[in-house]
């Protein structure tokens, strides 16, 4: 072949090589721009070890070549409910993909913390195995007080008040209302009931304002302190007045 026709032939060749790879390059990624994953992110920063909410996350899609490893991916609602009641292990900016790594399950591991209300203070109470096991995180109850009085005629009787009403419980137990699958429920289970042959009293966590913590804490000190389980339905408060022996028989 002639030195003239051979090189303009390796020059086509040449062109043609690199047109078919800007091609191909060109058809990858408008597959990848075709090829679209809806990935959940925060629509506000959610801070290090904020309990993760329905409400506070969204779907946005994004092309499968920039979906982050291990990204919770959004088809359908039910897959909220693998990140709903999280808790976030770092601090997640508004608007990044939330990766599994970056969460981790609402449990006693993740801290009471995560669930307290601002403002408010987890307030750890014993109460009857029997009581705690028809409790639910999220029930609201009242705190009794039962405690001996001097009353004005100079005698000592027993009498009961109604200290706080409307508490919300945050958790029982180990249990901070995670939403556990039927296994972890079955191993949390039979941890509690361990627990439970070598000692009477399991717990109740208590969403309290810090004035009446304090007040719970002199309550105890005082006299016997039981809790009265709240329809969901019921958040009134109520004028209550002193319960004695006297009334009772009267």
């Amino acid at each position: 072949m002639k030195k003239g026709v051979f090189l303009p032939l390796m020059v086509a060749i040449f062109a043609a090589i690199i047109y078919a790879m800007i091609v191909n390059s060109a058809e990858k990624k408008l597959n990848a721009a075709k090829n679209i994953k809806q990935v959940l992110v925060p629509i506000r920063d959610i801070k290090e070890r904020e309990v993760i909410k329905r409400d506070i996350i969204r779907p946005v899609p994004v092309p499968a070549a920039y979906l982050q490893k291990d990204a919770f991916v959004y088809s359908t609602d039910s897959d909220l409910k693998a990140i709903e009641n999280a808790v976030a292990r770092i601090q997640i900016p508004k608007g990044n993909q939330i990766s599994k790594y970056a969460v981790t399950s609402l449990s006693p591991e993740a801290g009471l913390s995560s669930k307290i209300p601002v403002q408010m203070r987890g307030y750890i109470i014993s109460v009857p195995v029997a009581t705690a096991s028809m409790i639910k995180p999220d029930d609201n109850v009242d705190v009794l007080l039962t405690f001996e009085a001097t009353m004005k005629t100079g005698t000592r009787q027993t009498v009961a008040v109604t200290l706080l009403q409307n508490v919300k419980v945050l958790g029982v137990g180990a249990d901070l209302g995670q939403g556990l699958d039927a296994r972890t429920a079955n191993a949390m289970k039979n941890k509690d009931e361990e627990a439970a042959a070598y000692s009477d009293n399991s717990t109740l966590s208590l969403a309290l304002s810090p004035r009446d913590a304090q007040y719970l804490a002199l309550a105890q000190k005082e006299g016997e302190v039981s809790v009265i389980l709240r329809s969901h339905g019921d958040v009134n408060n109520y004028l209550m007045e002193i319960a004695t022996f006297e009334k009772l028989f009267n």
